[in-house]
């Protein structure tokens, strides 16, 4: 044996730690939210296999423990396994950065309270830092982990599937959903390809929480619930739906949004999951489709950290509770007293328990009557109780009276009927009763009734669960309560299988990618070019013909208007015949004379001949591929020009010359700005060491230019007055009115923009720049008086959030206060903070140290575009800071050094 590479035993251990996107991103929210962050964003591209950005506002990573962030089961969560018996964060074994690192690129940007500027570090395969830089981002940390699964391309292939890949991001935005729930204090936004999907801004409560995830609907209909005891202790709180709400509105078929959660994380516990559909299912009887849906809602259990075991499963979603029976009890106990009892309580659980209500949503733990740790089949306890007319049990449960307190009545009913439907199911002569035990926990009476002769009526619960309580009388084998039928093969008469079945190949499978041969199509491939093929008679005659018989029955299948074409061609005249034969010559004799010509401008007439007679085995042959000849570009050109070759004058020596108006007009600009500014004094001097700055000298005034703000600028008036959202299509046009609008003045200056011609169904489109480039697609539906006329939103920009009819009634606001004319006086304030962001991403992507040449095009298109005054960013930072004044003479050198000192 020999011991597997450092480098194999760390891609083998992390494949296992990080599975999916799903696990990356998950990783990177919790140590965001174990640093203390409220405000998380997490950026996907080509749904996370290309680039994974998580950013927060965290405390940072200090700079004693940036050498070992990155390296595995390195961490500042825990010192020693003791510590785990006090968990509060959701990390601790610190694996993630390194099982990321190990299966991807990895970037760290971080910056605490305590440092003056964030620094960027790359870090290898090995959680090593091999490179860093200062960086302009604020306090917190940046992951980004790209090409992901780069060395696993099995993994990788997985998602090549799209609809696996969009499963994966809406997995992605149920986990942050899930996080925005149990923490109403964290923003969190989720971007895709650069395009928001969904956002949730810092709230004070959970129930707003719900409202952001599940909707204002939803939470309507959900009620708050608290449980809390102490021996032991458990704490139960959240929100669950009313009972006898519309199923609808409060649950899905998947459990995407039944948030569970165990000392806030969120887990999956199929336990809990199954009491909580089975008491949801219970409450809508009514409905017989609600059975196999799954309830929104939120619950949170607090319980000791000693008594909880995390980790379990790499992602920590699923849990080890110690006290499983009692946290089970106390769901119970909730669910019954807001849901009462279920249908199927006959099997609780909790082992034949009934749950205790009274502590639930009670300031003080009740006294219960009944002891929680007796069973309800005692036959001592249902022999000394008080028992009605129809023999059951009534126990009565009463809370201290106060305002959250509840009175509960307990009634269960034990009479003997919980098996009678099984015995009338059954052929009373055929069965027989293999033991006995008092299961239904009947009365004595109720037990002999039921008793017959040479049957008993009671069995035990082990043979029942066991599948022996039954027998068949004559044969004596055990009845089963399911049978599965498993179908047979199919055979013919004589009890073979059939020829095809035996014969036919087994399936391939579905990623197996087959050859697909060529076929042969309406047009072939001569020296590179497309020509179509002879038409014979009879297809000739079709084309004509085929129109006239769906215009005579336009309901006739294609195997009629076949026939009856047929039918016409054989009574057809001998004349028009010869018409069709004729061109179908003249087809022919074009087709072979562009192939003879293909074949002598190759040079190769015998290996054309060739060609033409294997082309023509292959019109016959379909499923050969042809391989068209090498293309002669002399022969070419001489067959298929237009002139007639003792026209054509002799060909002139030439030589290419690189030449762009384009470039032309950018020197011509550069020339005369060089021209203008040495006259006035401003002069590039040499590009500073750091930070891509250039030094300029501007009469005798020294200083540093920053060129990239130069360029937000100049990139961000460029999109006000240029740039044209992209429009999407809404599903349902939003009306406008006078209302909407904000008075009749606004509708005037709406209808007063411009329009464009009505369509053929009568409604005009308002073509006006001012609305095209911010995104707006209005529809005008004119009617018999202007009091009936319809105006419409149809179409609407949605590379912003929340835009809308508010933005529309900023640019209407614009024309008509401020006699607005042009599109960048009309942005609205979304739009221009829109525009602001691209500006700055855009220019992000320029190379760090821009030539000479790139610097004075920046300075030529500054004096042309911008304003002598406008000497700022967008983020009113100034282009030039001021170093020194340079002195003409001595003297005023030893003056400034004199003041200097």
């Amino acid at each position: 044996m020999k011991a597997l590479p450092p480098e194999t035993v760390r891609l083998l251990c992390s494949s296992q730690v990080i599975t999916s996107v799903l696990n990356v991103v998950k990783e990177l929210v919790e140590n965001s939210l174990d640093a203390g962050s409220s405000s998380l964003e997490v950026k996907l591209e080509n749904y996370g296999l290309d680039r994974i950005e998580v950013r927060d506002n965290g405390s940072g990573i200090k700079a004693t423990d940036v050498p070992v962030m990155a390296v595995k089961h390195y961490t500042s969560k825990i010192s020693c396994h003791e510590d785990l018996e006090l968990l509060e964060t959701y990390g601790f074994r610190g694996e993630a950065l390194a099982s990321i690192c190990a299966i991807s690129e990895v970037v760290i940007t971080t910056k605490t309270t305590d440092d003056d500027f964030s620094i960027q570090y790359s870090v290898d395969h090995n959680g090593q830092i091999v490179s860093q830089k200062p960086s302009h981002l604020g306090e917190g940390t940046t992951v980004c982990a790209a090409n992901l699964f780069k060395n696993l391309p099995v993994r990788r292939q997985y998602y090549s599937n799209t609809k696996k890949c969009k499963e994966e991001l809406k997995r992605v935005q149920n986990l942050l959903m899930a996080y925005a729930v149990v923490k109403p204090e964290l923003r969190i936004t989720l971007s895709h390809n650069k395009a928001v999907v969904w956002q949730k801004s810092r709230v004070s409560d959970h129930r707003t929480a719900l409202m952001a995830v599940l909707g204002a609907a939803s939470v309507a209909n959900m009620l708050p619930v608290q449980h809390h005891q102490e021996q032991p202790e458990i704490g139960i709180d959240g929100f669950f739906p009313k009972p006898g709400s519309d199923f609808n509105s409060t649950s899905s078929s998947t459990p995407d949004k039944t948030f569970i959660f165990v000392n806030s994380r969120p887990v999956h516990h199929k336990e809990i999951l199954k009491l909580i559909k089975q008491y949801y299912t219970s409450a809508q009887s009514n409905n017989e489709s609600a059975n196999r849906r799954y309830p929104f809602l939120m619950m949170n259990i607090t319980i000791p950290a000693s008594t909880l075991d995390v980790n379990l499963t790499p992602d920590k979603t699923e849990v080890l509770l110690q006290n499983k029976e009692e946290v089970l009890l106390a769901v119970e106990t909730m669910l019954i007293s807001l849901y009462g009892y279920s249908v199927g309580d006959s099997d609780l659980k909790t082992g034949g328990k009934r749950p205790d209500v009274s502590s639930v949503d009670v300031p003080k733990q009740s006294n219960v009557v009944v002891p929680t740790d007796t069973s309800l089949d005692d036959p001592e306890l249902l022999e000394n109780s008080p028992t009605n007319a129809d023999g059951e049990l009534s126990m009565s449960n009463t809370a201290n009276t106060s305002s959250s307190s509840i009175s509960e009545d307990w009634v269960i009913n034990r009479s003997s009927s919980d098996f009678d439907s099984i015995n009338s199911s059954l052929p009373a002569d055929n069965v027989v009763m293999n033991s006995r035990a008092d299961l239904n926990c009947n009365s004595p009476k109720a037990s002999k009734s039921d008793s017959g002769p040479g049957q008993e009526s009671e069995v035990s619960a082990e043979s029942w669960s066991m599948g022996k309580a039954f027998s068949d009388q004559i044969t004596g084998e055990c009845l089963e309560p399911v049978k599965l039928h498993v179908p047979k093969a199919h055979k013919d008469l004589g009890g073979t299988e059939p020829t095809s079945t035996r014969s036919s190949p087994s399936k391939r499978p579905s990623n197996v990618i087959m050859e697909k041969m060529a076929k042969l199509t309406a047009y072939e491939l001569i020296s590179n070019r497309s020509v179509r093929q002879p038409s014979s008679a009879f297809s000739l005659f079709e084309q004509d013909t085929r129109s006239q018989v769906l215009q005579e029955n336009p309901r006739a299948s294609p195997q009629d208007v076949t026939t009856a074409v047929k039918e016409r061609w054989e009574s057809l005249g001998e004349e028009d015949r010869k018409k069709y034969e004729s061109k179908a010559e003249k087809s022919l004799n074009a087709y072979n004379l562009q192939r003879k010509r293909a074949a002598e401008g190759g040079g190769q007439c015998g290996e054309g001949k060739k060609q033409m007679s294997a082309e023509s085995s292959l019109n016959k042959a379909q499923g050969v591929k042809r391989k068209a000849p090498l293309a002669n570009q002399q022969a070419l050109d001489k067959l298929f020009s237009s002139q007639p070759s003792s026209k054509r004058s002799p060909a002139k020596l030439s030589k290419p010359l690189p030449f762009s108006i384009a470039t032309l007009k950018q020197s011509l600009n550069l020339l005369s700005y060089q021209n203008s500014s040495s006259a006035q004094g401003l002069r590039l001097v040499n590009r500073s060491a750091s930070h891509g700055a250039w030094v300029v000298l501007c009469g005798r005034k020294l200083m540093l230019l920053n060129p990239f703000r130069v360029e937000e600028a100049l990139l961000f008036k460029r999109l006000l007055e240029n740039n044209i959202l992209p429009t999407v299509r809404l599903q349902t046009p939003v009306p406008l009115t006078d209302g909407v609008l904000g008075g009749p003045e606004y509708m005037d200056v709406l209808l007063n923009l411009e329009k464009d011609s009505s369509c053929f169904n009568g409604d005009i489109y308002f073509t006006d720049p001012r609305l095209v480039a911010n995104g707006f697609e209005i529809k005008m539906i004119p009617a018999s008086s202007s009091s009936e006329r319809h105006v419409e939103v149809t179409g609407m920009a949605d590379c912003m959030p929340f835009f809308g009819i508010g933005d529309l009634r900023e640019i209407l606001q614009a024309i008509k206060v401020r006699d607005a004319k042009t599109v960048a006086q009309c942005r609205p304030l979304k739009v221009s903070n829109y525009l602001e962001s691209e500006a700055v991403r855009l220019v992000r992507q320029l190379p760090l140290n821009l030539s000479r040449a790139d610097v004075t095009n920046t300075l030529c298109r500054m004096k042309q575009e911008l304003e002598e005054g406008s000497q700022v960013c967008i983020h009113e930072r100034p282009f030039f800071h001021d170093l020194v004044t340079v002195p003409e003479t001595e003297q005023e050198a030893l003056q400034i050094k004199s003041n200097s000192c």
